[in-house]
């Protein structure tokens, strides 16, 4: 438990360490909103990816259907990270 809460402390630490420090970078809401438009087009991709993934497919979506069916449904999830994928590259 020990381990637990001082991992936690350090992640928190991290957290706040990286918001100071990007805050000195991040002067207004469009900087902070799409990096001043200075990203390019593959770090928007992944920006992307990730959230579509992390939001919609893996806690939202295969959550609600884990739920109600089982463990059957984890090909749901699987299809949708396939489908959602192929569909954001292509």
């Amino acid at each position: 438990m020990v381990i637990k809460v001082i991992l936690l402390l350090v992640f928190f630490a991290v957290m706040l360490g990286i918001g100071f420090y990007s805050r000195k970078h991040a002067t207004d809401v469009n900087g902070f909103v799409l990096g001043g438009r200075s990203v390019g087009p593959w770090l928007t991709a992944f920006a992307y990816g990730t959230s579509y993934f992390s939001a919609v497919v893996f806690v939202g979506y295969a959550g609600q259907f884990g739920y109600k069916y089982g463990l059957a449904s984890t090909w749901i999830g699987i299809g949708n990270a396939v489908l959602g994928s192929l569909l954001a590259w292509v």
